[in-house]
């Protein structure tokens, strides 16, 4: 079996493009550097998939050997380079070979049949040799009721077809199954063209196929075909055509960067108001899985977040670097779990594009929206510089490491004095100081014994600055219990973005977490201004349920106006060690935490620092 018809591009950057990449931004020749270097990244995994097939016998079951699928799709190159690349280039052919050479190698124990996996080679070849008019005759893997050519269309079938056979003569291209033969070509019901979306604004384009029907659109796992309605393609149509006109207006250089990556959707449905979904992965460089988004300025971020991930992905796919393997797990203002160094890599430098984006985007935001853009800038401005320090100080970032966020930390500072009205930097900081207190109770843990220690040193009063001083040292958990922890941050962004539909959550307080899951009728009263009804509410849900981290942090943050106070300290620095001495309690056998928990927090706080908005670039170990 030869590839010598698809030969390896050069896999080396410049550093010029280096430079443009760790500001952040990119032009067309980083960007076409990146795609030069992924196509040769795709092609070695194509080439390792194809040497495991050889060793086993397998892997096509009702098709035919992988060395056939293969020879048709070398002579497809042949006769049309440029259509082939297309197809391999595809995000979804990124997936599927690392998910079946994941197979291949580790054999795990799965229903589906290996050759249902192999099998989309065939259906590449096929794809393939159809564009590029060839006659050919290959049976390709149907699943679900969908036989997919890349590219090219997809056909329905009856749901127990396992296979089709694809024939092609003279640019005629049909799918065969015992039922019926479907024509590949508008007109016949039972096939489906890809749904392609062009957009353009004073001449800057993006073209991207929302994919429906793919089992590998998905970077979570093969997926079961999902066709769009009409109308969800004639909205996503609009969204994408509102978030382009704003980026070419306001960013072209960025929307220019965005043409040469993003190939891709793959839509899932709507999530609640603000809290959308989108993922992207190094394997599959160029696709995006998204969710609907509110609208068409919430699409344009995401746009910007996942094209910065797809950059750092081609570039760690040539680089090293951060030291990996450490067990060693690291706090990200935009995860609720601990993530390793490469992970808190891959979210800075997605958010430092998202705060250039709110940098600009507040500029030109209509009167009704300016509120929420400098609520966004100046949150995330700070978290992204906060955890750029820590990582440039965490010793576990290689040469060219250190060089790249150092860099993006100077690009980035540029923008650490542009003016904020007040209100917004108020809001950011409570919507900071929030999330790592609610990262801390719900990640990191003391030892048993450490934690029972404190507990009876509190039962006997001692002083908090010993019983503190003793705590050994702290882990975090590596699969830690889901947990909504921006459930204030999301009330505060329902506040500013509508003050009315807020007025109405506040009028049945008891519903507001059908509208933003975690939210208790104690954040209403906080976000509202509501001070003492919100420390009333809390210590009310204390009451109820004193591990409720949410509860001990809501309690601090009804007081964040006065950082110094001993509780606060506690409450909002470091909620783990309020929570170990509950969980210390309860296993002493103990049912009451204290009379009054602002007391329990008081005592620890005394033996703590004053709180502080530095980031520990030390991180912590896995539990």
């Amino acid at each position: 079996m030869s590839s010598d018809s698809l030969p390896l591009g050069p896999t080396y950057l410049d550093h010029a493009h280096f430079h443009t990449l760790a500001t952040g931004a990119a032009d067309e020749p980083s960007i076409a550097a990146l795609r030069r270097s992924e196509r040769s990244w795709r092609l070695i995994v194509l080439r390792a998939l194809l040497d495991t097939c050889g060793t086993r016998t397998d892997t096509t079951g009702p098709l035919a050997p992988v060395t056939d699928a293969w020879q048709l799709l070398v002579r497809a190159h042949a006769a049309a380079p440029d259509t082939t690349e297309d197809v391999l280039a595809q995000p979804q052919v990124g997936i599927w070979a690392a998910h079946t050479l994941r197979r291949l190698r580790d054999d795990p124990h799965t229903r589906t049949p290996l050759w249902l996996d192999v099998g989309y080679l065939h259906a590449l070849a096929a794809a393939s040799a159809a564009r590029a008019g060839l006659t050919f005759a290959i049976d390709i893997p149907a699943r679900q009721g969908s036989a997919v050519l890349p590219t090219v269309g997809a056909a329905s079938v009856p749901p127990d077809v396992a296979h089709v056979r694809v024939r092609a003569r003279t640019g005629q291209v049909e799918m065969v199954t015992d039922a019926r033969t479907v024509r590949c070509a508008p007109g016949d019901p039972d096939w489906h063209e890809p749904v392609l979306v062009d957009v353009d604004t004073d001449g800057v384009g993006l073209r991207v196929e929302l994919l429906d029907r793919d089992v590998y659109r998905d970077l979570r796992g093969p997926a079961s075909p999902e066709p769009l309605s009409q109308s969800e393609i004639t909205r996503w149509r609009g969204w994408l055509a509102h978030a382009w006109e704003l980026l070419v207006r306001e960013q072209p250089d960025r929307a220019r960067a965005i043409t040469g990556i993003v190939r891709t959707l793959a839509p899932v449905p709507r999530r609640e108001p603000f809290r959308p979904l989108s993922a992207s992965g190094a394997e599959a460089f160029g696709g995006v899985l998204l969710s609907e988004p509110d609208d068409g300025v919430q699409l344009a971020v995401t746009l910007v977040h996942e094209s910065q991930h797809h950059k750092l992905g081609a570039l760690s796919h040539l680089l090293t670097l951060c030291e990996t393997g450490d067990g060693v797990r690291y706090y990200a203002p935009w995860r609720d779990d601990p993530r390793p160094l490469a992970g808190v890599l891959q979210g800075a430098y997605a958010f430092a594009g998202i705060t250039q984006f709110w940098r600009v985007h507040r500029q030109h935001a209509a009167a009704g929206e300016r509120a929420l853009a400098d609520f966004e800038f100046a949150l995330w401005r700070r978290q992204t510089l906060d955890v750029l320090r820590a990582m440039a100080a965490s010793g576990r970032l290689t040469g060219h490491g250190q060089r790249f966020v150092e860099t993006l930390y100077a690009d980035l500072a540029a923008c650490q004095d542009d003016p904020v009205p007040p209100a917004a930097l108020g809001a950011a900081h409570a919507a900071a100081v929030d999330h790592r207190a609610m990262w801390r109770g719900h990640n990191i843990r003391l030892a048993p014994a450490d934690r029972d220690a404190l507990a009876a040193a509190w039962q006997r009063r001692d002083p908090a600055a010993k019983a503190v001083l003793a705590v050994g040292a702290r882990t975090v958990l590596a699969a830690p219990p889901a947990g909504a922890l921006d459930a204030r941050a999301v009330l505060r962004r329902h506040l500013l973005v509508d003050a009315d539909a807020f007025g109405r959550l506040r009028a049945t307080p008891d519903r507001v977490g059908d509208r933003v899951a975690g939210a208790t009728p104690a954040d209403l009263a906080l976000v509202a201004g509501d001070l003492d009804g919100a420390r009333a509410g809390y210590l009310d849900e204390l009451g109820r349920d004193p591990s409720h981290v949410h509860g001990w942090v809501g309690l601090g943050l009804t007081q964040l106006d006065r950082p110094t106070d001993p509780a606060v300290r506690a409450l909002l620095g470091a909620p783990e060690l309020v929570l170990a001495v509950v969980q210390g309690l309860r296993s002493r056998g103990s049912a009451s935490v204290a009379p009054d928990p602002v007391e329990l927090a008081s005592w620890l706080g005394h033996g703590l620092e004053p709180l502080s908005d530095t980031i520990d670039p030390a991180g912590w170990p896995i539990a």
